[in-house]
């Protein structure tokens, strides 16, 4: 066995193996307070003599207490695998929403099969157009309990089903669902497309064609403001189509016919709010292709130098400017993007560390750092810390288990990685273990083999995970970072955002990866945002190379570069996927608190943003497309720039000093109002109140669905949400499987009821302590010590 085997079975089964370290110091005290004699008295051959037997003896028994003293310190523990028996029970939840017509009701046969194997109790849940199973779910859930259900999986009121199966991964809980055939056939339509727009761009609309049972084709009639946009017989389920529009509210009217059970979502009132665009600055000294663009979707004004009033514009675009003739305006731009307007900034062959940015006024208001980062070898340190816990097991795409997967992504982030970066390898259930210590890449010898044998089982807490991963990298200096390899279904989830708070206070970022079947995105999105980091899914690991990996592995021949979306939880890079050629770029480094959203192929930084003040600034750090990035004004590429430009205006009614604004709405909810004028608006049935400068709100609830008008305000009515998306929830098996449960046949009762027998019985991981043994022990050798000198000072 190496040095290193031995530190890796330390590290796994010892809480704190730190400990340790005080065994030498502290034997090394003890040696040098037996051999200082601190009072010289005359003594007798004999008394000396003694005296020298009793050194020797505590020179051997006080280092072993020192040691049996440390290592109990140290906590050390064994991993053990317990059976937790169960109540042998299953709940019976019975959807009776209104959508659950459409299949045949089976609750009382499946009712009856249960009982006669097993103790069971039936809930009817949900009524009427309200379905709130998520709700139901909730308040029946019991820590290792079973639950089985007979619903679409349609939810509209209450907790989500996806939600709900969060928390009964995190107790331990399985629920599982029978699998519903329609005996009715039905077809409802719904129309997806944009709320706010832009006049004269371009605006698509989704027509969607939900259909149930034995449905072949509808006749669908689309119709926008007077035109009629199609009157056919179709068999698809998708017909999109793209228009531009002018200032005013807009009206789109889906339509279908088709014998189907339920009439009432057989038409949808969609409408569109087109306002006015806004006014930018193009900012620049020679003539840019950037303009063509910018005035198809603005109302550009160009300028050769900066003007002292930037007021009437929303966001301001500098171009290829060198930081001598920025930095006189630098107190007027800062001023103007802290007032919540925009600025985006394009590089070129005078701008960034081509135009003398770096350590100027102007530096000091962009997302970016000019420059390449300085770092010395080995300053990058990563802790890669991989979820183990019960949920771990899971199947997950072509894996057998997300621990495989885990494990696989963690190994191949590893050898992507530079020689001499640091890394750590932890692994967590409800707590957390040191797998390999902080250590160059190079240095890791079998570390395929160690992670291959982790097991997994037991609760979550991503907490314990990421509170020991920051202690290992507060020890060190540099670029520190952790991957998280999780699910994100975890205890105590206020605990981890905490903890995630912390690391960013730490210096440290969280770059963290979704897997497993169903992940909780949000909580994985905002555990990395909260450091500046990046939330991955699981299809996108590989995208960690562009953070981690070295730079020439990537190098393209001939100097073309491809852009890479490196994050895409942003409203600039949501659903957007590049196809653009780059041939040049300036080199910079994203700061601290900015956002990195795209990259060259070899990870250098393309676009970076961040919030200041008020207002928003995004770097463009390639060129307006002249030389370097003539691609990215292409079509399709183009979206890139135009996101970023919308991203910086915000809202482009923030300047307009009259506007009147409604949302479209469902039956029985209400539609909200906002007005913005300068006297306290008035409507018959509604009553506004004041939410900011000259701006007020009101509700309606309307009772009939078309369109319907309300001060002014024009909106869309739309039947209940029970009746869209009818037919099974197609997430509802994968729902179920993240929580260990199944889908069953209606008449499968033996396998439902021994699935329920089964899941009662737990298998869990628990620590065993052996800190007695070695306390105990360490006792028993002081008192033998006492007795023994005892015994010699009697000689």
């Amino acid at each position: 066995m190496n040095v290193n085997e031995l530190l890796r079975i330390v590290y796994q089964h010892m809480e704190y193996p730190l400990a340790l370290l005080l065994i030498l110091p502290l034997i090394l005290i003890v040696w040098w307070l037996l051999r200082r004699q601190w009072v010289l008295v005359k003594e007798d051959l004999e008394v000396r003599v003694q005296k020298q037997r009793v050194r020797k003896l505590l020179a051997i028994t006080r280092p072993l207490l020192i040691v049996l003293a440390c290592i109990a310190l140290a906590s050390p523990f064994v991993q053990e695998e317990k059976i937790i028996e169960g109540d042998q029970f299953i709940q019976l939840l019975v959807d009776n929403s209104t959508s659950m017509a459409l299949f045949e009701d089976v609750s009382g046969r499946v009712a009856a099969g249960l009982e006669k194997r097993l103790e069971t109790e039936v809930k009817v849940v949900g009524s009427g157009t309200q379905s709130n199973v998520g709700d139901s779910v909730l308040n029946h859930l019991k820590p290792y309990g079973s639950i089985l259900l007979l619903t679409d999986g349609n939810v509209n009121a209450g907790a989500s089903l996806g939600d709900v199966a969060l928390f009964a991964a995190k107790i331990n809980a399985t629920i599982n669902a029978v699998r519903l055939n329609p005996i009715r056939a039905d077809a409802g339509v719904s129309v997806l497309g944009p709320v706010k727009s832009l006049e004269d761009t371009d605006n698509q609309f989704t027509v969607v064609i939900n259909k149930v049972g034995d449905v072949k084709s509808v006749r669908l009639k689309v119709v926008l403001d007077d035109e009629v946009v199609v009157d056919e017989e179709t068999p698809l389920p998708v017909f999109q189509f793209t228009r531009k529009l002018s200032k005013g509210t807009h009206k789109v009217t889906a339509s279908i016919t088709s014998q189907d059970f339920f009439p009432n979502n057989n038409a949808f009132y969609k409408t569109v709010r087109v306002v006015p665009k806004p006014k930018v600055l193009l900012y620049s000294e020679q003539s840019s292709p950037l303009e063509t663009l910018l005035k198809q979707l603005f109302v550009v004004d160009t300028a050769t130098s900066l003007p002292a009033d930037l007021h009437d514009y929303y966001s301001v675009v500098v171009n290829n400017i060198e930081a001598s003739r920025l930095d006189a305006n630098t107190e007027v731009l800062n001023d103007f993007v802290a007032d919540g307007n925009g600025m985006v900034v394009f590089g070129g062959e005078h701008a960034f560390d081509k135009g003398g940015y770096r350590n100027s006024m102007f530096e000091t208001l962009l997302p970016v750092l000019v420059g390449q980062p300085e770092r010395k070898e080995g300053d990058v340190i990563i802790a890669i810390i991989i979820d183990i816990s019960g949920s771990a097991g899971a199947p997950f795409g072509r894996w057998e288990s997300t621990a495989q997967f885990e494990k696989s992504a963690a190994i191949g982030l590893m050898r992507s990685l530079k020689p001499d970066t640091r890394v750590a390898i932890l692994a967590f259930n409800t707590q957390a273990y040191m797998i390999s210590e902080p250590s160059p890449v190079f240095a890791k010898q079998g570390i395929d083999e160690t992670i291959a044998r982790i097991k997994f089982g037991g609760g979550t807490n991503v907490a314990a995970g990421l509170l020991k991963a920051i202690a290992i990298l507060s020890q060190y200096t540099g670029s520190k970072n952790i991957v998280l390899l999780s699910d994100g279904k975890t205890q105590l989830e206020q605990s981890a955002l905490e903890s995630a708070k912390y690391a960013a206070n730490s210096g440290i970022k969280i770059y963290t990866v979704g897997v497993g079947p169903t992940t909780d995105e949000q909580f994985m999105i905002d555990v990395a945002e909260l450091t500046n980091g990046i939330y991955f899914r699981a299809d996108e690991e590989s995208k960690l190379n562009f953070i981690f990996g070295p730079v020439d592995e990537n190098q393209p021949k001939g100097g073309q570069l491809e852009l890479v979306i490196l994050n895409k939880n942003h409203f600039i890079t949501d659903n957007f996927d590049a196809n653009a050629t780059l041939y040049g770029f300036n080199q910079v480094s994203p700061k601290g608190a900015a956002r990195l959203l795209a990259t060259t192929s070899t990870g250098e930084p393309v676009l970076t943003v961040w919030r200041l003040g008020l207002g928003r600034v995004a770097a463009m750090s390639v060129d307006d497309g002249s030389k370097w990035a003539g691609s990215l004004l292409a079509s399709g590429n183009s979206k890139l720039i135009a996101r970023t430009m919308n991203w910086a205006i915000g809202d482009p009614e923030r300047k307009s000093k009259a506007f009147i604004d409604a949302r479209d709405t469902r039956l029985d909810e209400p539609a909200e109002i906002i007005i913005r004028s300068e006297q306290l608006p008035e409507a018959e049935g509604v009553v506004f109140y004041k939410i900011d400068e000259d701006t007020y709100s009101g509700n309606v609830l309307p009772k009939s669905v078309g369109f319907q008008q309300v001060a002014g305000a024009v909106f869309g009515v739309n039947y209940e949400s029970e009746f869209e998306g009818l037919g099974a929830n197609k997430e509802l098996e994968s729902i179920v499987r993240s929580t260990g449960g199944k889908m069953f046949s209606a008449s499968d009762f033996d396998g439902m009821a021994e699935h329920a027998k089964t899941k009662s019985k737990r298998v869990v991981n628990d620590k065993t302590y052996w800190r007695w043994p070695f306390i105990i022990a360490a006792m028993g050798l002081f008192i033998v010590e006492i007795f023994i000198r005892r015994i010699v000072r009697r000689e």
